[in-house]
């Protein structure tokens, strides 16, 4: 499977989350650390949770570069429940390769401890995650960790 989710990478958009103008929404409610929702206005907008947020610190930026992510590849148009996990591993790619290298390397520190969502069915084991975000980030030229 790691060598799938390699090889579809290199076909993946080369959009930086600076050419995507989406509005992010502070939400203390959400029940998720950040999602993806379309809008018809803006075509999307990212909501994220700030306490999550706070609690996870630098990692939270790999976060809402996925969902970022999710944007460039279109997957947004979807609800996430229906999201395969095909489209999730996109994502975490595309992260692994447009976030700062550091919120990158501290979202794969939070997946190696056991932290992740709690769906492994779309995300996988945390371990798991964290490898693959490991492996995107080392070919994108962007791997500052062990």
């Amino acid at each position: 499977m790691t060598i799938w989710l390699l090889a579809s990478w290199l076909i993946l958009p080369s959009v930086t989350q600076a050419q995507v103008r989406v509005p992010e929404i502070a939400d203390p409610s959400l029940p998720d650390i950040a999602m993806v929702r379309p809008d018809p206005t803006h075509g999307a907008v990212i909501i994220y949770n700030p306490i999550y947020c706070q609690q996870i610190g630098q990692a939270c930026g790999f976060f809402r570069a996925h969902e970022y992510g999710h944007v460039v590849l279109g997957h947004h148009l979807r609800h996430p429940a229906h999201y395969p996990a095909h489209r999730e591993a996109e994502a975490d790619c595309w992260a692994a390769h447009h976030a700062h290298p550091y919120e990158t390397l501290a979202a794969y520190r939070l997946f190696v401890s056991g932290h992740s969502s709690p769906d492994w069915q779309i995300y996988g084991p945390p371990q798991v995650r964290a490898e693959r975000v490991r492996q995107c980030a080392i070919q994108a030229g962007r791997w500052v960790g062990p």
